[in-house]
């Protein structure tokens, strides 16, 4: 009887811990979910911050010492050599050939390359043709 009631305690003493620990994992998963949710908070608060919106109405609505670029304010640099714009700058555009270990899923036909050249003062926002 005493073998019995003694393996009795060992048995409901163990299922005591087993739920004490699965208690203990659900309050973990909770603070977790708690956590990521800050986190979340958190991370959208510091890019609000640093956005350039929110760092220009601060710095507007401080008598800081701080303004906008205006003309007057432009600096220019002296190159080592002068640059005219009657000097004229040739811009080229090379085409590649296909891969030729590729060319027979190409649908093209003509696989040459080809040159364009242009003369003229390049413009940046202006794409290659």
């Amino acid at each position: 009887m005493a073998i019995i009631t003694t393996l009795a305690l060992i048995y409901i003493h163990m299922q005591m811990q087993i739920f004490a620990l699965a208690y203990q994992g659900k309050n973990r998963e909770k603070q977790i979910t708690k956590l990521k949710e800050m986190n979340g908070l958190l991370t959208y608060n510091i890019l609000e911050l640093k956005s350039s919106n929110h760092l220009g109405v601060k710095l507007l609505a401080e008598n800081s010492k701080l303004k906008f670029r205006d003309s007057a304010s432009v600096v220019e640099l002296v190159t080592t050599q002068p640059v005219s714009e009657a000097d004229e700058v040739r811009v080229v555009k090379v085409k590649k050939a296909p891969n030729p270990l590729l060319s027979f899923l190409s649908l093209r036909s003509n696989g040459e390359a080809q040159a364009e050249e242009r003369t003229g003062t390049p413009k940046p926002w202006l794409p290659l043709r």
